[in-house]
């Protein structure tokens, strides 16, 4: 037959259309049964309440050497085995091919196909033969763009002499991709030019963003994120209305024979390339953002070095009016919080806040002793804030002074950069404050001022 199975028989014939109650023992079992050669065709054994006619006897070791196209032997697998390796992750099936463990010939017995039915038995492998002109055809093509897209399993194939396998998984193909190049480039470009008009038409608020202390990498991440959602609402909407239109289509009768699948990988595709169109779209836009956020050459704050053991720094702020003092209670609160605290970024010390005389009026100044985290560092240094007047009415700078006392110079240097951060975070959250919050502080500030100026009265 088309298996070849016998090619091994040792004595009698193999099954044909009209057997039954027929069966084939390997050599093993008929010894011990006692059933020689001579008795083929005439001894009989039973088996589930039946008796069969022995009609054939197997020569296992031959059975051994026939082979299916998948090179493996053609008794039926050991399941039991397999789910146990399985369980212990010594099977590979990543490929869709797998090699499976096989029942031994010597415990096995053969009977009609027919017959195994009617038993409870099922289906595990066909074997399909050529006969007639036809035969030495190559049968690739008729597999690939027939058989293959009907059934979900391994198929192998053997044409003259050569063997070949198919398997239905990693079968997904594309075709018509350069049709849709041109849509997805006119998206790209309306999705573009309509990210740079809300960047030009949003200049005053890029700008109020920059002065309340968003960097230009924290204002292109804004666009970036508004593009993320438009993406996403996009995506969804699609997704959604492709399936209106397939359902519309269905019921209509329209386009007979169009079938719409959205829950193939396709459908996962065109939504991520949906996402991507726009968030590539929005990168320069975000950048043109972020360059009116800045348009100086630098794009982040530069510290100076410092001098010795002294470090001056003025900072990226500026505050008018009254809250040049409200500004320097909510700060002296924040050190006292820190007073005596021994886990957090820093432990203060001797904190004072006091009042003096510059050269475009009345300043204010808050200091105090500090140990800077890590402490095994040993890294302290007093710290001088400064809110000073400037030649613009009513506008104050706000100037740093650190001076260090103990440590070393490139761990001062180092953890400090943490402690700015830490401080410039501060001044946003000062922005963020309701107004009667910072009137809260504005009449400490005031009542402070009003006790000074009666303790130097007495004075």
């Amino acid at each position: 037959g088309v298996s070849r199975a016998n090619e091994a028989l040792a004595a009698g014939r193999w099954f044909d259309a009209t057997d039954r109650l027929s069966i084939i023992l390997p050599r093993k079992i008929a010894d011990a049964l006692r059933i020689g050669d001579a008795d083929v065709g005439s001894a009989k054994i039973g088996f589930s309440g039946q008796n069969y006619t022995v009609i054939g006897i197997l020569d296992q070791e031959k059975f051994k050497q026939v082979l299916d196209l998948d090179q493996e032997t053609l008794t039926p697998a050991d399941f039991v085995q397999m789910q146990q390796l399985q369980k212990q992750g010594k099977t590979d099936n990543s490929s869709g091919f797998q090699q499976y463990l096989h029942l031994d010939p010597d415990v096995i017995f053969f009977i009609p196909y027919q017959t195994l039915i009617d038993l409870g038995g099922d289906l595990r492998s066909v074997a399909v033969g050529y006969e007639g002109p036809d035969a030495s055809k190559d049968v690739t093509f008729d597999l690939n763009d027939n058989l293959m897209k009907r059934f979900d399993m391994n198929l192998y194939a053997s044409s003259n002499g050569k063997i070949e396998r198919f398997s239905s998984i990693a079968s997904t193909s594309g075709k018509g991709v350069e049709t849709i190049i041109v849509p997805i480039l006119i998206a790209a470009l309306i999705v573009l030019n309509t990210m740079l008009g809300s960047v030009f038409e949003r200049v005053k608020e890029i700008h109020i963003f920059s002065s309340i202390g968003l960097s230009p990498t924290h204002i292109g991440t804004l666009f970036m994120a508004e593009a993320l959602v438009y993406a996403i609402i996009g995506a969804v909407s699609g997704y959604i209305l492709g399936q209106g239109v397939s359902y519309l289509l269905s019921i209509t009768g329209w386009l007979k024979g169009l079938s719409l699948n959205f829950s193939s990988v396709a459908a996962v595709g065109a939504t991520l390339i949906v996402v991507a169109v726009v968030m590539l779209s929005t990168l320069w836009p975000a950048k043109k953002a972020s360059e009116v956020a800045t348009p100086s050459v630098s794009r982040t704050w530069q510290i100076p070095d410092p001098v010795g053991d002294d470090w001056q720094i003025r900072l990226p702020f500026a505050v008018t009016g009254d809250q040049a003092r409200g500004v320097n209670g909510f700060l002296a609160e924040w050190f006292r919080s820190y007073e005596g605290y021994s886990v957090g970024d820093f432990i203060t010390e001797g904190i004072f806040r006091d009042a003096y005389s510059s050269e475009y009026g009345e300043a204010y100044r808050i200091g105090c002793k500090a140990w800077l985290a890590p402490f095994d560092l040993g890294v302290s240094q007093n710290i001088k804030l400064e809110t000073v007047p400037t030649d613009l009415e009513d506008v104050y700078d706000l100037n740093l002074t650190l001076t260090r006392i103990s440590g070393d110079v490139s761990n001062w240097k180092r953890v400090n950069r943490r402690f700015m951060n830490t401080l410039r975070k501060q001044f946003l959250i000062w922005r963020t404050l309701s107004a009667a919050e910072r009137e809260k502080y504005l009449d400490e500030a005031k009542a402070l001022s009003a006790s000074e100026a009666e303790a130097g009265a007495v004075a």
